[in-house]
């Protein structure tokens, strides 16, 4: 298939208008109206929805065909898109960009890439036999701030990097583990999803500190993994509270502790530290790097939206340079390796239900379940670069029994 660059308005596709896809929405509107594209087609598989009614009326405005499903937009269109967007649930993004990528279509997948090895696997196979490529939606990673932070870290002003910690706590109500069918699953529609805060809200800041991490001269990092807690408070799966720690390449160390399940709220943020200083970055806030001189430098964070929008300008920039960087699979598969690895070596266990603090809503049903004192047990082994444990909460049924798989 021809694969060479595209000269005019890229002709785009979208799989998904309503739940994640309508953000995606949102992201376009603005090149829409500045005619930088043509939406093609459009995949509305619940046109009964309100909300999918009106976006389908809205999108048949600017001319896209409307199908009822993927393989019927594939086959119509095939060689005949440039760009496929797919913000889609886990389990379809492999068989989705495959499929697309074989029907002649660029891809920009929402992360995670996949919930498997053999997924990823199917995905590069797929780009290698069709000359086609893969973006994947890591939407922070294609900010300017963060691309700086990570040619600082390899310009060695940070000096030989010792450790890099990402902590984050968004409060999510039960609600959002009923909200789709795969929500907190391990396996969903025949396939392993794994979703996890490490896999799906906070999966781009996973990839982010690897990424952050990951040696100049291109070798890899192994991931050395030594100890995990894996806890569910919610009636999932997977877990919702994890405190992980690590070493890449064996002299990196890692700390990486996220929650769904507190009462605070604390917005993701890096922290990064070398021989020379340290840097520290903050979701929608600032870059913030201090060395040992005394040196300090504050760069702002673009919004997620800002974000999102640089992420598309970047892809559609792929596609008429292939020089463009874009988080292609091949950093994206680091982050799906980590999440098996993880699920490999830990075993997920519940919170003792005496520590579990159900919220009511005013009709008196369940709300919000959380655990007291976590959140200041998580910054506290942030801090430490310690464990849930040992900073005093899930201590009741002994985290030790949970840190490995016999």
């Amino acid at each position: 298939m021809n694969s060479s660059p595209v000269s005019r308005a890229p002709r785009i596709a979208l799989i998904g208008v309503t739940g994640y896809a309508s953000i995606y929405l949102e992201m376009l509107r603005p090149f829409l109206k500045r005619g930088e594209i043509e939406l093609s087609a459009v995949v509305i598989i619940n046109r009964t929805l309100p909300a999918a009614a009106a976006a389908a009326t809205e999108l048949a405005g600017w001319g896209a065909t409307i199908y009822d499903n993927a393989e019927a937009m594939f086959a119509r269109e095939a060689g005949r898109i440039n760009l496929c967007l797919i913000p889609t649930g886990i389990a379809w993004h492999a068989r989705l960009t495959v499929a697309a990528l074989r029907a002649g279509m660029h891809v920009l997948v929402e992360k995670p890439l996949a919930g498997s090895r053999a997924d990823v696997e199917s995905i590069r196979n797929a780009e290698r036999e069709t000359g086609r490529w893969v973006a994947v939606g890591f939407q922070d990673i294609y900010s300017e701030a963060a691309q700086g932070l990570k040619a600082e870290v390899e310009r060695g002003v940070l000096g030989r990097l010792l450790s890099v910690k990402a902590l984050g706590l968004w409060p999510r109500p039960v609600a959002y583990y009923t909200r789709n069918h795969w929500a907190g699953c391990l396996r969903a529609d025949g396939v392993d999803v794994l979703d996890s805060p490490l896999n799906n809200a906070f999966a781009h800041f996973v990839n982010l500190s690897l990424f952050f991490a990951a040696a100049a001269d291109g070798t890899e990092r192994a991931v050395e993994l030594s100890d995990a807690e894996l806890w569910r408070v919610n009636a999932i799966e997977s877990f919702d509270t994890a405190v992980v720690r690590g070493r890449l390449a064996g002299d990196v160390r890692f700390w990486f502790g996220f929650s769904h399940a507190t009462r605070e709220l604390h917005e993701p943020e890096i922290l990064l530290t070398g021989t020379l200083g340290k840097a520290r970055w903050i979701h929608e806030g600032q870059i913030e790097i201090e060395t040992n001189d005394g040196n300090r430098r504050v760069a702002a964070m673009p919004d997620a939206f800002g974000c999102r929008q640089r992420m598309f300008r970047a892809v559609l920039g792929r596609l008429r340079n292939p020089a463009v960087p874009v988080c292609d699979t091949a950093l994206a598969a680091k982050h799906t390796a980590f999440i098996c690895d993880l699920h490999a070596f830990a075993g997920v266990a519940d919170a003792p239900s005496h520590l579990v603090e159900p919220q009511l809503s005013p009709t008196g049903e369940v709300e919000h379940l959380r655990v007291t004192g976590l959140g200041s047990a998580m910054r506290r082994a942030f801090a430490d670069e310690g464990t849930l444990a040992a900073s005093g909460v899930f201590t009741a049924t002994g985290a030790s029994e949970v840190l490995a798989k016999s």
